[in-house]
């Protein structure tokens, strides 16, 4: 069998071999107390460490942001109070005007027609609350005009006048009739005749006027004027005419005719005054009847 040489022929040899086994455990023995103190390390620190890191002082830089103008959405149709606040929160420079020929300074309560949008500025063109736009910046105001009325039902005016009246008042024509309604509500009169109407047909409905309309029940007619009475009997003015004479005012002469009775006399027996003036017993010559001459 093969002997070990070195045990027994070199015996340094095996020193050498034996000192260089313990040097592999030695570091084998570093290494790993090197790791279990790295993580003793690291689980001592835990939540210290974070809060040391945070706590840590850190330059802090101040800087002043300006605004910049910013785009906007559409503001037509808005009242100008509501437009104005938004706009100036975007730092955009905002002007407003009137928007018809008038050339009025608008108020807060106006309301926006037509707007122009820069980078930098908006611009607003308005008109007062309850007016239409015009059909361009700086143009007349398109009010409504009344229409003719007259001669049609109520139910269709307050139809023809919705959009345009504030109300639509329905009142008699004749003063001792009986009736009102406001916008056709009851509808028990939509069928009366509109003789009269407060404003004149073609004038402009400015800002939604109370129209009055006065009619007078279907199949009536229209009386020639405003404020008379169906029944003239019912007017507080009224006087009864005369009673009608018995005078015959075709023939001159009445049933009880007074030449009959020689009042008058024939021409033989008129009498005049003479040279000497004067009238005779009975009176001077009196071509009426008694009463007198109508």
């Amino acid at each position: 069998m093969p002997t070990d040489t070195r045990a027994e022929g070199d015996p340094e040899g095996g020193a050498t071999e034996l000192a260089m086994s313990g040097g592999k455990k030695r570091w084998f023995g570093l290494s790993v107390l090197a790791v279990v103190l790295l993580l003793l390390l690291l689980r001592s620190c835990g939540e210290d460490c974070e809060d040391k890191e945070v706590a840590t002082p850190r330059a802090t830089v101040t800087t002043t942001v300006t605004a910049t103008p910013g785009p906007i959405g559409s503001q037509i149709g808005e009242p100008v109070d509501a437009v104005l606040t938004r706009v100036k929160q975007t730092g955009l420079s905002v002007g407003v005007h009137d928007a018809s020929e008038q050339d009025e300074t608008p108020g807060g309560d106006w309301t926006v027609c037509f707007e122009k949008v820069t980078l930098s500025e908006v611009e607003f063109a308005a008109v007062p609350h309850g007016a239409p736009c015009p059909s361009k910046d700086g143009k007349r105001i398109p009010w409504p005009k009344m229409p003719d009325v007259k001669g049609t039902t109520y139910g269709k005016a307050v139809q023809m006048l919705a959009d345009d009246a504030g109300h639509v008042e329905l009142e008699t024509a004749y003063q001792d009739e009986d009736a009102y309604d406001q916008d056709n509500e009851s509808g028990d009169y939509a069928d009366w005749k509109i003789c009269f109407q407060n404003i004149k047909a073609g004038r402009a409905l400015t800002y939604e006027p109370e129209i009055i309309l006065h009619g007078v029940q279907k199949g009536e007619t229209c009386p020639s004027a405003k404020g008379l009475y169906k029944d003239p009997t019912n007017d507080p003015d009224y006087v009864e005419p005369a009673p009608d004479s018995d005078y015959d005012y075709d023939s001159g002469s009445s049933d009880d005719d007074w030449s009959s009775t020689g009042g008058s006399g024939s021409a033989e027996n008129d009498y005049y005054p003479g040279d000497k003036g004067g009238c005779p017993p009975g009176g001077c010559y009196n071509p009426c009847p008694p009463g007198g001459c109508r």
